[in-house]
């Protein structure tokens, strides 16, 4: 494995890992029998925990249906947990796809050819390292605080708000609920650290290919030799084979973000709902500070959340718009009349920018539908506020 390869593997590698221990991912050919049915144990094991945790969130709910507050309490975790559900199953039904992206990111097809390629590579590797040290931490952070609010509550109420199967005023009860609570919470919550900084570092490795390709047109110089013409168009079937090569990895980065992704962003509207709703009804006065401190980081790092994979996702939309640019900045007029025409058809092509779509067609993964998402959690919001005031 040369030295571009470890770059491109510095993308993936943990999270790789991590999915392989949660049995998501295609491990590898030469993997023993033993090995798979381990693998399926530790994913059977994951998927119950999970289908546990939703039931008991299904009780609270249904135990709780007439009281506002306590319902967007039950929100507060249920709907993380079904964004982790369908991350969890979306990863194990398409792992033979999914695992296609390693492949591509390894392979010729995608590699780096100059200096100054190599060095946007190594640019964007220390940008997703140093981004998925500061999500990991943030999450933890937040994880543990979840765990640790009891402690400042005198241990009367369970971490997480889900179905109680017994009465917490028995200690040995309450610690195996907390224990229980512990056990669930701590696994998701890596699952979701994971999930989105591997779609951040695609999505940052598909920005890579194109800002190599920009640069790759933009270097095609002009005609000073007859044979000069044959050396372009040479070059110009390659940057053409080289932007298949990036729209099929762009196809596999989309499999592995639309499902999931739409449905967290779904299931973030109602989590920054139940978390503002939250908020507003607590007061410090009242000693809820440590509550309001809870919330209102778990608040930042949902936020932070869904801002990762709709920036970098807008940033490759951003990139693939500058390629008609580029080859038209390239010294095209002295060329001969073939290699202008393929320029022609390659401007064609490079006129519709990439976009990384989710269910709905129309609605794709950008800054602007960040933006959207806030302002719809907050007027939801407004609204439950005055109805409920």
């Amino acid at each position: 494995m040369n030295q571009d390869q470890v770059a491109a593997k510095d993308f993936y590698k943990y999270q790789v890992w991590y999915f392989q221990i949660l049995g998501v991912w295609r491990l590898p050919i030469w993997a023993k029998a033993q090995q798979r049915r381990f693998q399926d144990i530790r994913f059977a094991f994951i998927l119950v925990i999970l289908c546990i945790m939703l039931l008991l969130f299904a009780l609270a709910l249904m135990k709780s249906i007439s009281q506002v507050r306590e319902i967007l309490k039950v929100f507060f975790m249920f709907a993380t947990e079904i964004s982790c559900m369908t991350k969890l199953l979306h990863l194990k039904l398409k792992s033979q796809k999914l695992a296609g992206l390693v492949e591509m990111m390894l392979s010729s097809k995608l590699a780096v050819k100059t200096e100054q390629e190599r060095q946007i590579l190594e640019s964007s590797r220390k940008a997703v390292v140093h981004m998925r040290n500061f999500y990991g931490i943030m999450s933890f952070g937040t994880a543990s605080l979840i765990l640790l609010v009891p402690c400042f509550d005198n241990f009367e109420e369970l971490p997480l708000t889900m179905f109680e199967v017994c009465s917490i005023q028995g200690r040995i009860c309450y610690w195996l609920q907390y224990l229980f609570h512990s056990i669930c919470l701590l696994p998701t919550c890596v699952l979701n650290i994971t999930y989105d900084s591997v779609a951040f570092s695609l999505l940052c490795f598909l920005k890579v290919q194109l800002q190599m390709l920009v640069l790759r047109l933009e270097k095609m110089g002009p005609v000073t030799d007859p044979r000069d013409n044959e050396r372009i168009a040479g070059e110009l079937r390659e940057c053409a084979a080289y932007y298949n090569n990036i729209v099929q990895f762009k196809d596999l980065v989309e499999l592995f973000i639309k499902v999931p992704g739409s449905v967290q962003l779904m299931c973030s509207v109602l989590v920054l709902i139940s978390n503002l709703y939250d908020m507003s009804t607590m007061s410090i006065a009242d000693g809820d500070a440590i509550f309001m401190a809870k919330t209102s980081i778990y608040q930042l790092v949902m936020l932070w959340q869904i801002f990762i994979i709709c920036y970098a996702s807008n940033e490759v939309t951003v990139q693939s718009s500058r390629l008609c640019h580029s080859i038209y900045s390239s010294q095209w007029t002295g060329w001969n009349r073939s290699n202008r025409r393929i320029v022609l058809l390659m401007m064609q092509r490079f006129n519709s920018p990439i976009i990384l779509r989710t269910f709905n067609p129309t609605f794709i993964f950008s800054l602007e539908a960040f933006g959207s998402i806030v302002n719809c959690s907050y007027s939801y919001f407004a609204l439950l506020k005055r109805v409920n005031s």
